[in-house]
């Protein structure tokens, strides 16, 4: 068991800055995966149980959400992954104290001698990992944490915007919480999140924001970001008084979309 113990946390293990250490705000880590020919069979049996360990450090409030993701669109890129694994920490204590044995006493309770050595034990033969990263969630409308289940879709927009937009552009995100909130009751999507880099790692783009939406399926997930269904009717309810189109152009006016991906839930916690 000791073993075990130490291979994940050398598995996991990351540096983390001592803005995330003092902050009592959550952060969400990505870790992007690359996974070994011929083997992503093996690799999504092994998320399997390592579902199970991840349950168990939800209950042990080591983590609030623990997600695995397969990657739709695009298939390839200049940032090559198959696989990412998204974790909401409830703080930078909890991120740092994973890195220590007992971090791990609870949650491996639930895990038998062969789920651990068919998991951990061939996790690095199946997978590389290509990159980490670490965001904080700013704000967003629909809990994703609680309401997104297995196949659910993910439309994830990489924003850049420039020092001297930073502050506007986020206040015409915010100003749009109540616009997202009526669309989600009208069923256009599920979930919508806004969250800010919390280092500038650029592991996957010189980008500022991460935009993202969760769909119940592929045919919605297509239909929002080809622009067939928009937010035009809820804004109007929301603010009455303003123009849709004068406002969109404002806030595109002050940020660039330097990409966008699209992802299927593939495993989480319960």
């Amino acid at each position: 068991m000791f073993l075990f113990v130490a291979i994940l946390i050398a598995t996991i293990s990351i540096t983390i800055t001592s803005h995330a250490q003092t902050s009592n705000s959550e952060y969400v880590e990505a870790t992007y995966i690359k996974v070994t020919p011929g083997m992503n069979e093996n690799y999504l049996n092994v998320n399997k149980i390592l579902k199970k360990l991840n349950d168990g450090r939800k209950e042990a409030k080591a983590i609030n959400f623990w997600g695995l993701y397969r990657r739709v669109y695009p298939i390839k890129g200049s940032f090559d992954f198959d696989y990412a694994i998204l974790e909401l920490f409830p703080s930078g204590k909890e991120m740092q104290a994973r890195k220590e044995m007992t971090a791990w006493d609870e949650p491996i309770k639930g895990l038998t001698a062969k789920e651990i050595s068919s998991s951990i034990g061939i996790l690095n033969n199946v997978r590389t990992v290509v990159a980490r990263d670490v965001f904080d969630p700013r704000f967003g409308a629909g809990n994703t944490t609680t309401i997104t289940v297995v196949g659910d879709y993910v439309l994830r927009s990489k924003i850049r915007v420039t020092d001297a937009n930073m502050e506007a552009y986020e206040k015409t995100l915010e100003s749009v919480k109540p616009v997202m909130e009526e669309a989600i009751k009208n069923g256009k999507f599920k979930s919508w999140n806004v969250l800010k880099r919390a280092i500038a790692t650029n592991a996957d783009g010189d980008y500022d924001f991460l935009v993202t939406f969760y769909f119940k399926n592929l045919d919605d997930a297509l239909v929002y970001s080809s622009g067939k269904v928009t937010t035009a009717d809820e804004f109007k309810k929301v603010f009455p008084k303003d123009d849709y189109a004068a406002f969109r152009s404002k806030q595109i006016a002050l940020r660039e979309i330097i990409g966008q991906e699209l992802w299927e839930l593939v495993e989480k916690t319960d």
